[in-house]
């Protein structure tokens, strides 16, 4: 099943119990916070590392040579 279409035509497929376990599946899967992890602070680690240096572009350097 990848479209829209076809998944609306296999839940109407199912029989009336089915049918409404996978609505209750559903309702609780969206009731379930979403837990995104959290990021690391890519600036902060910079800043432990190099402190207040500021590295040149090489990249830039290269195409200007």
């Amino acid at each position: 099943m990848s479209t829209l279409r076809e998944i609306k035509a296999a839940i109407a497929a199912l029989p009336t119990e089915e049918r409404g376990e996978l609505q209750d599946w559903l309702r609780t899967q969206a009731e379930r916070p979403s837990t995104q992890p959290k990021l690391p602070d890519q600036s902060a680690r910079r800043r432990r590392i190099l402190g207040t240096k500021v590295l040149p572009n090489t990249v830039l350097e290269v195409r200007h040579a």
